[in-house]
């Protein structure tokens, strides 16, 4: 994991820089691009961590994929008529279900690791 660890930081930073170029109305398909980039980083970021440490994933993938897909509602939500709180409970719950799979993940990374230890 620590061998890979940059993709996520450069992962999160394309993320990141994406959403502050769309928050300063930056009228492009450049956030977009920035956006896509740190999310397909973090996907190959956690191919090769789950290879690299033989943890096959589980359940905590439809975490990650509702997540996703609740954050896009919420977002497609934001560009129609609907009301605001809408959009936000469904950012909200997917952020939430994106941090869930993080927390589940990390506790499977580090259980794998210390069996890995206790077998050497």
């Amino acid at each position: 994991m620590r061998k890979y660890i940059w993709l996520l930081y450069t992962g999160l930073a394309f993320t990141i820089s994406g959403i502050l170029a769309q928050i300063l109305s930056v009228h492009s398909p450049f956030p977009g691009i920035l956006v896509s980039v740190g999310g397909v980083t973090k996907i190959i970021f956690l191919t090769l961590t789950l290879r690299q440490a033989k943890v096959r994933p589980g359940f905590e993938m439809l975490f990650l994929l509702f997540g996703l897909g609740f954050i896009i509602l919420g977002a497609q939500l934001r560009s129609n008529d609907l009301p605001l709180a809408l959009a936000l409970t469904a950012t909200i719950v997917g952020a939430s279900l994106k941090l869930l799979f993080l927390f589940v993940i990390i506790r499977k990374l580090r259980t794998a690791r210390i069996k890995s230890r206790s077998n050497n």
